[in-house]
């Protein structure tokens, strides 16, 4: 789960680009986004399952500079400085401490990077002349079954990212801010203890 919300929020913080082919413009979203000094969104997220009857929706955030980022949807906040990880659970008041590494590194950059390498990328039709959409699959695995992106062409900024997965589940994010290089401080990107003196520290480090 935590994985898909990186990976989708990673795909709406990049998706401002210019690009002619599918190939192009995926490509293109990770150097345009590391290019960014910082950015952040806001987003309306909804969950559905059709065959369970769940339709779920909420809002949530995210901002992202370099390695550091911070994420919160779902009742959950995930803080990164690039070094250590902090997944706060909001609701039971519990924090997780973990070290992130090579092989462990789940920025939303590092998500993308390493997808990029495992999937095609297509134009899918569109009736809404204003609007174009692509799609994303994997070449091997079975992580996700497919990504929609819809972006605005006169902007060319995200309009909505709807994940599909292979158990059923579906994941709608619709942008509704969009804003880049604010000067963002590195203390937004690590968790301060002082801040939350009811909440437990579970250190995994």
């Amino acid at each position: 789960m935590k994985k898909y919300i990186l990976l989708t929020i990673g795909i709406l913080l990049g998706f401002n680009i210019y690009a002619q082919t599918a190939e192009e413009f995926l490509n293109s979203v990770i150097e345009k986004t590391k290019s960014y000094e910082d950015i952040s969104i806001v987003f309306n997220y909804k969950m559905i399952n059709k065959e369970a009857g769940i339709n779920e929706s909420m809002s949530g955030y995210g901002s992202m500079k370099g390695d550091k980022y911070l994420i919160n949807v779902s009742g959950q906040e995930l803080i990164s400085d690039g070094k250590t990880l902090w997944t706060h659970l909001i609701d039971d008041e519990e924090v997780m401490i973990s070290e992130v590494t090579e092989d462990s590194n789940s920025s939303p950059i590092a998500i993308i990077d390493s997808f990029s390498e495992n999937i095609t990328v297509d134009f899918v039709k569109n009736n809404d002349a204003n609007i174009t959409t692509i799609s994303v699959k994997e070449k091997k695995g079975d992580t996700f079954d497919k990504i929609q992106i819809s972006v605005n062409n006169k902007d060319l900024k995200i309009k909505n990212v709807h994940v599909f997965n292979p158990d059923g589940n579906e994941f709608i994010y619709e942008i509704t801010n969009f804003t880049t290089n604010q000067n963002l401080p590195d203390s937004m990107f690590t968790f301060d203890e002082t801040m939350h003196p009811n909440v437990e520290i579970i250190d995994m480090r």
